[in-house]
C-alpha cells in the first residue's frame, strides 16, 4: 500500500470554530449569544475560513520547494537539442588547390529573421585537387570560444555560470562543451588533455553526471557537472567519508574530486541555443556567412534531431518517475555498469544504440558489448581473451539485463572485437643498464597500455580510439635508463591475404566487406583498416554480396575444404552475427541478392543450375528451371535488378557458352529467355542503373594468351532488352579474362587476368579500355604483366574510390591510375580501431642496445 502522508495541520473550518467558541466559553463567560446571527460570530467564522485555506496551502509543498527536491535526486530540466545535417560544399569547376572550408564555418538560411538557425560545420571540408564537391557534418546553435567564468577560489562546491545557455545536449562534436583551467607551469607534464587560449595553456577537465565518491585510483579526478539548461559549471564539494579500511568517516571533509586552484582562470567553449527550428527542409541552409571563394553550400537532406527545451511543468511531471529507474538500465552508463557489476565474467562494457551506429537498425536496441575478466599476470592477448569468453556469461548478462530495462527496447550481449596489434621498435640504453630487464619492462609496460582489461591503474585501452606511433614513443621513453627510441612500426596479425571477392556496401557510409580464406573482413573508415568479423572453420570465402535494399544484409558463398561443395552465410547486421543457411554439393560460382514478397533472397548460379534461396537458417530454397530442354546446365553468373515499376529482373550466364538467360518475372520458372552472347564463355554479369537507364554488362573469360571478348552491354528497356542486342563496353580490350566489373557513374572498372584494372568510359577516350602502366602499384608477375585480379569494388564518393583484390591482397585507387596497398600489416603512423573494439596485444618486437658512441 502507498505510504500516508501526514498533514501538518490537521484543523479544518468547522474544527477551527468549535475551538473558538470553546474559548470564548472558557475566557468571555459573558458572551452568551453564539448564534449565527451575533456579529462576533461572523466575524469567527471569517477567521475560520481564513485560517482554513491558510492550512490548505501549508499542507502543500511549495513549487519552489518541489523543484529543488527534484534537483536533490538528480532530476534537471533537458537542454535543447541541436539539429544536425550533413552540408555539400562546391565549387563550379574541379579544383586546382585544395580548398578548405574550416571547421566551424557558419551556415544559415536565406532568411534573415531571427529564428533563422545558423549551424556550424563540425570539422574541415577539404575539397581536394580534382574534385568538385566535399560532405561535412554541422550542428545547429552558436559556438562560443574561450569564455571566462571566473576564476578558481580552492574552495570545494564552486558553480560558475556560462553568459548564454542553454548549452545544447552532447553531439559527439568538440564544440559542446569544454571547461578549461589555466594550468600551472609543469602541470601538463604527463600529456593531460589541454588547449592554449592567448597563449595560456587551460587544463581540459571532464563531465560527470554526479559526484557519488571520490574517484578511484588512477582514475580521472579533475571533473564538473553540469546543468546545460541553465548553464551552471559546478565542480566538487567535500563531505566526510567513509575511510575504506576502518569504516568511520574522516574527521575532516574531503573534496569529492579535484577543485580549481585559487585564482586560475577558468574558461568554456560550448554550443548555446538548438532547438526545433533547427529542423530545416531539404536544400534550404545555403547561405555561407563565413564565405570561401568560389565556394557554394546546401544541404541535400533535411536537418533532424533539433528539440527544444523542456518545459519546467513537464520536468515537474518526469521527474518523479525518474526515482523508479534507479534499479533500471537507462542510460548507456547504466548498462555498462551493471553488465560489470552483474557478471564476475566481464571487466569492461560499451552500450551503444544500434540505430545510431547502423543505418537500418530497429529503433529501440541496445547494443552492450562486453570484455571478459582474464589473468593479467603474464599480459592478455587474444588467446588470453578467447579463452576466458564463456557463452554462459553472456546468456546470464542478457537475462539479468532484459529484467531490468525499459518496455519497448531490445538489448544484445556480445563480446567486443579484439584487433591483434603488437609493435616493432628499436631502443637504445645507457651501458650501465640491464638490456634484459630493460626489455622485459618495455614489453609489460606496453601490455598494460594496450591491454582491453584493466590493469593497476591502467583503465584499459579506451575503446575505438586509434594507436598511434606517438603514444608508444611516449610510453617505451618513459622507461628509466632509455636514451631514446626509434624505428617504431605497428604490426597487425590479422588482415586480407589472398582477397577473391570484395563488396561495397551501399547502405552504411565508408563501409566494406571481403573475403579471404576462412574469414569476411569489414572496414569502415574506406579500407584505411580491417577487422575480421567472422571465421567459417574448414572453409574459403569465395563470393560475398549485399543487398541494399535491406540494409545490414551481407551474404558470404564459401567453399568447403578441397571439395566442390559450397556453403552460403547469412547477416542481417553487418556481419555481427551469421547464420548458416544452406549447403550446396555442387559449387556455387556467383550470387545476387533481391527482395521477393518482403523477404530477402538469394540467386545462386552453381554448377548444378540456378537456386534461389530465402536467406533464413535451414531454408531449403527452389531448383530454377531455366532451360527447358536442358534442365541439368550449370551457370557461372547471375545478376538481379529493378525497374521503376518494381519488376525484379533476373539474369543468368550458363555454362558451356549457352549465352545469356532473362527474366523479367523474378526468376520464377519458366520465364527465361534466351538473350545472346551464345558462344561466348560469359563468367561475369552486372546491372548499372545510372540517370534512370539500366545496362546489363557481361564479362567474358579468355583462354590462355587470347585477348578476349573483354565486356559487353545491353541496355534493358522496362521488361525486354534493347533490340539493337550486345555492344562492347569498350574499344581495345586488352586483358584476357574479366574477373569482375564495378562502376563509378558511366565509368567501368574491370579486374582482368593480366592487365590490372582496365579502365572505359563511353564519354572519354573514345570509348576504349584504358590499362594502366607498370608503375601503377599493382603486382607483376615476373615475365612484367600484371598478377591476375579476382574482384574490383567501387563507390562514388568524393573523391571516389576503388578496391581490387587477388593473390597480394587489396589495393585502392582515387583515379583508376596510381595504385596502393591498402590491406597492410605494417603500419608507421596509425593502426584504426572500430568504434566498439579493442586492440590485443600480441609479442611485441623489441630490439634493445647500448648506444656504441658512449
Amino acid at each position: 500500500m502507498a505510504l500516508p502522508i501526514p498533514n501538518l495541520d490537521d484543523r479544518d473550518f468547522d474544527r477551527l470554530l468549535a475551538d473558538a467558541k470553546a474559548l470564548i466559553a472558557a475566557r468571555s463567560p459573558e458572551w452568551t449569544d453564539l448564534s449565527p446571527s451575533d456579529p462576533g460570530m461572523t466575524l469567527l467564522e471569517v477567521f475560520a475560513y481564513l485560517t482554513d485555506t491558510l492550512l490548505y496551502r501549508v499542507n502543500r509543498i511549495p513549487e519552489k520547494a518541489f523543484v529543488q527536491f527534484l534537483e536533490l535526486i538528480g532530476v534537471r530540466v533537458l537542454p535543447p537539442a541541436a539539429a544536425s545535417v550533413d552540408l555539400v560544399f562546391s565549387l563550379p569547376a574541379p579544383a586546382t588547390a585544395d580548398v578548405v572550408v574550416p571547421r566551424g564555418s557558419r551556415v544559415s538560411t536565406a532568411r534573415s529573421d531571427a529564428d533563422s538557425p545558423v549551424f556550424s560545420t563540425a570539422a574541415d571540408a577539404r575539397i581536394a585537387i580534382g574534385a568538385q564537391s566535399a560532405i561535412v557534418r554541422a550542428f545547429a546553435g552558436d559556438v562560443v570560444d574561450a569564455e571566462e567564468l571566473g576564476t578558481g577560489t580552492g574552495k570545494p562546491g564552486q558553480t560558475l555560470h556560462v553568459a548564454h545557455p542553454p548549452i545544447t545536449l552532447p553531439t559527439g562534436d568538440v564544440f559542446d562543451l569544454v571547461i578549461g583551467v589555466q594550468a600551472a607551469p609543469g602541470e601538463l607534464a604527463n600529456r593531460e588533455p589541454a588547449r592554449e587560449s592567448d597563449g595560456l595553456p587551460y587544463r581540459i577537465w571532464t563531465e560527470v553526471e554526479h559526484f557519488g565518491a571520490p574517484p578511484p585510483q588512477g582514475a580521472e579526478t579533475h571533473l564538473y557537472t553540469v546543468d546545460r539548461a541553465e548553464g551552471v559549471i559546478t565542480f566538487a564539494p567535500a563531505a566526510q567519508i567513509a575511510d575504506p579500511t576502518t569504516g568511520e568517516l574522516t574527521t575532516q571533509p574531503l573534496a569529492l574530486a579535484e577543485v580549481p586552484a585559487p585564482g586560475r582562470r577558468i574558461l568554456a567553449w560550448y554550443r548555446h541555443g538548438g532547438g526545433a527550428n533547427g529542423n530545416v527542409a531539404a536544400g534550404t541552409l545555403t547561405v555561407l556567412k563565413d564565405a570561401v571563394p568560389g565556394v557554394t553550400v546546401t544541404n541535400p537532406a533535411a536537418a533532424t534531431g533539433g528539440r527544444d527545451r523542456e518545459t519546467l511543468e513537464n520536468a515537474m511531471i518526469r521527474g518523479p518517475q525518474s526515482i523508479h529507474t534507479l534499479d533500471r538500465v537507462v542510460t548507456a552508463r547504466d548498462y555498462e555498469q551493471f553488465a560489470v557489476a552483474a557478471s564476475g565474467g566481464v571487466s569492461r562494457a560499451r552500450a551503444v544504440t544500434r540505430a545510431d551506429a547502423w543505418v537500418g537498425a530497429a529503433p529501440g536496441e541496445v547494443q552492450v558489448y562486453v570484455v571478459p575478466t582474464a589473468d593479467v599476470t603474464g599480459g592478455v592477448g587474444a588467446d588470453a581473451l578467447d579463452a576466458a569468453m564463456s557463452p554462459q556469461v553472456l546468456e546470464r548478462l542478457a537475462e539479468a539485463l532484459h529484467s531490468r530495462q525499459p518496455i519497448g527496447t531490445r538489448v544484445r550481449v556480445s563480446w567486443a572485437g579484439f584487433k591483434r596489434t603488437k609493435v616493432r621498435a628499436s631502443v637504445v640504453v645507457h651501458r650501465t643498464e640491464d638490456r634484459a630487464a630493460i626489455e622485459r619492462r618495455l614489453r609489460e609496460r606496453l601490455d598494460r597500455v594496450l591491454s582491453p582489461v584493466p590493469v593497476g591503474s591502467e583503465p584499459g585501452w579506451p575503446f575505438g580510439e586509434y594507436l598511434r606511433v606517438a603514444r608508444v614513443y611516449d610510453v617505451l621513453q618513459s622507461e628509466r635508463g632509455v636514451r631514446y627510441v626509434s624505428g617504431v612500426t605497428l604490426l597487425v596479425e590479422d588482415v586480407p591475404g589472398i582477397v577473391p571477392s570484395i563488396v561495397r556496401d551501399p547502405n552504411q557510409r565508408r563501409t566494406w566487406f571481403c573475403g579471404s580464406g576462412e574469414k569476411v573482413f569489414r572496414s569502415i573508415d574506406d579500407a584505411a583498416g580491417w577487422v575480421a568479423v567472422c571465421r567459417f572453420e574448414g572453409e574459403s570465402v569465395e563470393r560475398l554480396a549485399v543487398l541494399p535494399a535491406a540494409p545490414g544484409c551481407v551474404v558470404a558463398v564459401a567453399r568447403v575444404g578441397e571439395t566442390e561443395s559450397s556453403v552460403v552465410h547469412a547477416s542481417t547486421d553487418y556481419g555481427e552475427t551469421w547464420v548458416r543457411v544452406r549447403e550446396f554439393d555442387s559449387h556455387v560460382e556467383e550470387l545476387a541478392l533481391a527482395r521477393i514478397d518482403g523477404q530477402p533472397h538469394a540467386f545462386l548460379a552453381t554448377d548444378a543450375g540456378l537456386f534461389r534461396l530465402p536467406l533464413q537458417e535451414g531454408a531449403v530454397g527452389d531448383h530454377i528451371l531455366v532451360v527447358a530442354e536442358e534442365p541439368g546446365v550449370g551457370f557461372y553468373a547471375v545478376s538481379t535488378s529493378v525497374d521503376p515499376s518494381g519488376a525484379l529482373c533476373v539474369a543468368a550466364a550458363a555454362q558451356e557458352l549457352k549465352g545469356v538467360f532473362v527474366s523479367f518475372a523474378e526468376g520464377r520458372p519458366g520465364t527465361f529467355v534466351q538473350a545472346g552472347l551464345s558462344g561466348v564463355d560469359i563468367r561475369v554479369l552486372r546491372t548499372l542503373e545510372i540517370a534512370n537507364r539500366r545496362y546489363l554488362y557481361a564479362g567474358a573469360y579468355a583462354t590462355g594468351t587470347e585477348e578476349g571478348v573483354g565486356v559487353s552491354r545491353v541496355e534493358v528497356l522496362g521488361v525486354q532488352l534493347d533490340a539493337k542486342g550486345w555492344e562492347p563496353a569498350g574499344a581495345k580490350w586488352a586483358g584476357g579474362s574479366c574477373r569482375d566489373i564495378a562502376f563509378i557513374g558511366e565509368t567501368v572498372l574491370a579486374a582482368t587476368e593480366r592487365a590490372g584494372v582496365a579502365v572505359a568510359n563511353p564519354r572519354q577516350d573514345g570509348g576504349a579500355w584504358r590499362t594502366p602502366t607498370r608503375d601503377c602499384g599493382l603486382p607483376l608477375r615476373q615475365d612484367g604483366t600484371f598478377q591476375a585480379l579476382f574482384t574490383v569494388a567501387a563507390n562514388e564518393s568524393s573523391p571516389p574510390l576503388a578496391l581490387c583484390g587477388g593473390p597480394d591482397g587489396i589495393f585502392h585507387s582515387s583515379d583508376g591510375r596510381t595504385w596502393g596497398l591498402a590491406s597492410r600489416a605494417t603500419f608507421d603512423s596509425e593502426v584504426s580501431l572500430p568504434p566498439d573494439w579493442l586492440f590485443a596485444p600480441g609479442a611485441h618486437e623489441i630490439t634493445v642496445g647500448y648506444d656504441d658512441a658512449l
